[in-house]
């Protein structure tokens, strides 16, 4: 075998062991956390260890985002039709729209060592005629005007609990992916 063969052999072999170094940096930056709860009452936000202040803060807000982001339809039979008897009419100058009523609303926090939790955003929570519950929230990339840029998704928390989400870089989850290092995700 030719000698730039074999130094190109020794090269690639020599390559897991130098990205096994990679995820050594990153874990040894705190990582930041993501606390995010869904709660059906400012009660249920406040039992499961957040402020009283904090819970109606985000109770209010998710109301008034509830108020302008809401899906909304033209009659209370489409409403039905997704939301079950949970539909309530808004009226407005110019005439009038049917919307879900919001069921709760999900919290979302920033955890940070050596730091009191952060609030980041409260968004409403809808409960479908499945059953299943959605969250509306507004995608920040389509501006801030009231009602566009509004999206649904599922919430996969239970209610009245919260889950830590980690929030890590390339490192980590290329470790966690790879077989080199453990998972850095949060459960």
């Amino acid at each position: 075998m030719k000698r730039s063969r074999q130094l190109a052999l020794l090269a690639v072999a020599q390559t897991p062991w130098a990205l096994v170094g990679c995820g050594g940096v990153q874990d040894a930056q705190p990582q930041a956390l993501t606390k995010q709860g869904f709660y059906t009452s400012v009660e249920a936000c406040e039992r499961d260890g957040n402020s009283a202040e904090l819970c109606r803060r985000a109770s209010q807000a998710a109301d008034t985002a509830s108020a302008n982001d809401a899906p909304r339809y033209k009659s209370k039979a489409d409403c039905i039709a997704e939301y079950g008897e949970l539909c309530t009419e808004k009226r407005e100058a110019g005439g009038g729209f049917w919307m879900p009523l919001m069921t709760g609303f999900m919290l979302s926090q920033m955890l940070s060592p050596g730091r009191a939790p952060a609030y980041l955003d409260a968004n409403p929570i809808y409960r479908s005629r499945t059953g299943q519950y959605t969250e509306a929230y507004r995608d920040r990339r389509d501006g801030g005007a009231v009602g566009s840029g509004t999206r649904m998704r599922p919430v996969d928390i239970a209610p009245n609990r919260a889950v830590t989400m980690s929030r890590s870089g390339f490192g980590s989850a290329a470790a966690a992916r790879s077989g080199w290092g453990g998972s850095s995700r949060g459960g």
